[in-house]
This record gives structure tokens, sequence and C-alpha cells, in this order.
């Protein structure tokens, strides 16, 4: 059932509720009323009556003229005047206690006056009073008639005024309805009218706001897809090139020393001294070669991430750092299982710290430099399919922090903090710089992990829960 016809169903019954509850009151007040009513009229008639008996007196023929004064009163609404001799022997002798009254209750005879006629000393009849309740209840039932008329049409009219209010009124939630069916289906370029009462007009303005921020979001995401797509072609390249470059040159020496060796063992005695040295060429050749695989590598995988774990890596680059940049103090903390962190996310803190740590030694001239890492876990989580037994939900903060020259409002991030930005919006972080201006530049980053319980149970027998890497260590 629609809003528009609850609501009007609603006025309905509030209506007849209110049309039925008047015509009840006034029926439990007409008792009460016809009674002073029948009353008043009784006195009225008896005193027009008996003021009109006095010229009797001076009648020559006191029958025909109270006949006549009789017959005069018999259009009285409200009360019956009739003379005892000519009323019905019926009712005369029952007193009218067939008469009923409005009240309902049965066989309750009405008051009734008698007023007699004396003329010069001799009773000529009794005038009898009797009041006509009838004529009242006709007149109430009439009032009640055109009540319940009148309220019956102006009832409907409300209704039609208040069915083209609402509807009117529900046309923006309409067009909601139609705003929210198109955003379903991946159109949010729309914008509804802000129109209507104040809520339905916040509403559509919220509406318009959540289209205008999807909208955002997709376009973020489809520069993020495109920028991403160009990295990965980029990173491509650079490999395609240095391996071509690199690695092509040695490969067609060694392919040439080795067919000049083959060459040369096969005469008759072979020139042991020049095979000697072209063996020693190929060697040489191979430990190049090498070198030069250890160093794509290291442009893919951090060394020794997967071997010595996130804390040993860490601290294998923060002795590097100290190595090279012994005037800079660089302090770390870490707290937590940072060890039993998923692999994706064990690689994006290790560049976000290496990132921070190159930048802060290239570019704020700092002579203090702080690492914090954290791990806190959700305990309220509760395992679903998605996520097995022995592994729990948590986030991951990392902070690198340095008293350097700080971070200029209008610099543009380079390619490094543009590329981890992006790596952590589309793991659903967030990544934050923040500038103090001589005080230095802190670099901030929250990132959703999942953490393998099993393997932080092993991990406790060997490892602190909290981590410090002291200066000068």
């Amino acid at each position: 059932m629609s809003i528009q016809l609850r609501l009007n169903l609603a006025i309905a019954l509030l209506s007849a509720l209110g049309l039925f509850c008047m015509i009840a009151f006034i029926l439990l007040d007409a008792k009460p009323r016809m009674e002073v009513e029948n009353a008043s009229t009784m006195l009225l008639t008896e005193t027009l009556i008996k003021s009109s008996l006095l010229p009797l007196k001076d009648s020559r023929d006191p029958e025909a003229a109270l006949v006549r004064l009789v017959t005069e009163l018999k259009n009285l609404r409200h009360a019956s005047v009739n003379l005892a001799s000519r009323m019905p022997q019926g009712t005369r002798t029952k007193d009218d206690s067939e008469s009923t009254w409005f009240s309902g209750e049965k066989n309750i005879p009405l008051p009734t006056v008698k007023v007699p006629v004396d003329v010069r000393g001799e009773l000529v009849d009794t005038i009898v009073i009797t009041p006509k309740p009838g004529d009242e209840l006709a007149e109430l039932w009439e009032a009640i008639e055109r009540i319940f008329q009148w309220g019956v049409i102006i009832s409907a009219v409300t209704l039609a005024l208040t069915w083209l209010i609402i509807n009117r009124s529900l046309r923006p939630i309409h067009a909601l309805r139609d705003a929210m069916g198109r955003m379903e289906a991946g159109d949010f370029d729309l914008r509804v009218p802000e129109t209507g009462p104040p809520e339905i007009k916040s509403i559509c303005g919220s509406l318009n706001g959540l289209a205008a921020a999807l909208q955002k979001a997709r376009q973020e995401n489809q520069n993020l897809t495109a920028h991403m797509i160009m990295i990965q072609d980029q990173e491509r390249r650079d490999i395609a090139r240095e391996l071509h470059d690199e690695l092509g040159p040695y490969l067609f020496a060694m392919r040439a020393d080795g067919a000049l060796l083959g060459r040369e063992l096969e005469k008759s005695p072979p020139d042991l001294p020049r095979a000697m040295r072209l063996n020693d060429n190929i060697v040489a050749q191979v430990d190049l070669l090498q070198q030069t695989n250890r160093r794509v590598l290291q442009r893919l995988t951090p060394p020794g991430l997967s071997e010595l774990g996130l804390v040993g890596a860490l601290q294998a680059m923060v002795q590097m750092w100290r190595r090279t940049k012994s005037t800079v103090d660089i302090d770390v903390i870490a707290n937590g299982p940072l060890d039993d962190l998923d692999e994706t996310t064990t690689l994006t803190i290790y560049r976000i710290v290496q990132e921070g740590l190159t930048n802060a030694f290239r570019h704020s001239g700092a002579d203090r430099i702080a690492v914090h890492l954290a791990v806190t876990t959700d305990k309220t989580h509760k395992h679903t399919d998605d996520i097995p037994d022995g592994t729990m939900i948590g986030t991951v903060e990392v902070t690198v922090r340095d008293n350097g020259t700080g971070h200029g409002t209008n610099t543009k991030e380079g390619f490094g903090l543009r590329a981890m930005r992006e790596r952590v919006t589309a793991l659903s972080g967030s990544f934050l710089i923040s500038s103090n201006g001589e005080n230095g530049t802190s670099l901030r980053v929250k990132l959703p992990a999942t953490i393998d319980n099993r393997l932080q149970t092993v991990a406790k027998a060997t490892e602190p829960e909290r981590l410090t890497i002291p200066p000068g260590a």
C-alpha cells in the first residue's frame, strides 16, 4: 500500500470518526435539551390557555367558545391541546400511559397538564395539555441528517484536496526513486531537482552529493587503473630495456667465447692456455650476469623480505642507511605482529618506509628521522567464510617523521609518492602527508590487514612484542 493511499485512508477515517463523534454528542445531549424544551412549551401553553379563558366568563355560549379556542390551538408544535370530553375513551381512561419518551424506556407516561374550565361556578370542561416530543425528535433527526450530508460533502472535498496536495508533495519522492534506479544502473551524472518540502529537499541534496561523490570516485578509479596500467607498462619496458642492454651483451659474449672454446678443444692438441683464458672469460661474464640479474630482482622484490621477514628487512634497510648517512639519527619502533601480516601488506609497508626514508634523506635536510609501525587487531570481528579460522582482521599504521625543512604547499609529489598513494588507495587505506613548516614533514599511512594468528603464536616464543631499533645500533 502506497504512502499516499495510507495518508488518505487515515484522513478519511479521522473525518468519519469526527463526524460520528459529533452526531453521538448531539444524541447524548438531546434528552436533557428536549426535557427543558418540553417543560418550557407546556408552561407557555398553559399560560396562554389560562389567559385565553378569561373572555369565556362573558360569553353567551361558553362551550362553543371553548371548542373554538381548542381548535385554534390544534396547530401548536411540541404540545397537544384537547378537551377531556372530546378525547377518545381509551386514551382518557389510560391517562396517556401508552405514550413513550425519547429516553428509550417504554410505558413511561408523558407529563400532562389539565386545566379545568369554570364559567360562573359551573365546570364546563377540562383542557388537557400533552407534550409532543415527536416534533422535537423529528427536528433532531432532520438536523442530524443535514450534519451528516454536509459532513460527507466536506470530507469528500477535503479528501480530494488532500489527495492533490499529497500527490504534489510526493512527486520528488518519485524522482528520487527513479534517480536511485539510474544510479543502481551506473548512471552517476544525474541530478535530482531540489524541490518539495524541506525534508525531501534535504534528501534530494544528499542524493545529488552522493551521485557526485560516486562519479568522482569512479573517475578516480578509472584514472588509477589507467595510471597503474601505465606504470606496469613502464616497468615492463624498463625491465625489457635493462635485460636487453645488460644481459644481451653478456649472453652474446658468452656464446662467442663458448664457440671459440669448443673449436679450440677440437684441435689436436688443443691450446690449453687459450682454452683456460676463454673459460675464465665465460666465468667472469656469468658473474656479471648474476649481478645484473640480482639488480633486476631487487627492483622487483626487496632483498631478504621473504627470508628475514618485515622486521628483519626493515632493520637491514635502516642499517644500510646508517652506514650511508652516519650523521642522521634513525629511530625505528615497531609494535605488534608485523611478521604475521599478509604478503601484499608486508610489501606495501616496506615500500612506504623505503620511500619515506628516501625522501627524507634527499629533500628534508633532517638530522633526525623517526619511524613508527603499529598493528592493532579488531577483537570484535567474527570469522566468516571469506576469512578462515586462525586469521584476524586488523589495521597497520605507519608513520615516518623528520625534523627537516618541511614539505612546501606548492611542492608536487614525485613519481614514488604518487605511486605509493595510488597503491595505498587501491588497498582501501589512507595516505596523508603533513608539514609543520620548519618542524619537518610527517608521512602517515593506515592500511587494513589480515593477520595469521597461527604464525603469531609461534612468533611470540622467539620475538618480543615490541621491537626498537635505537640510533647507532
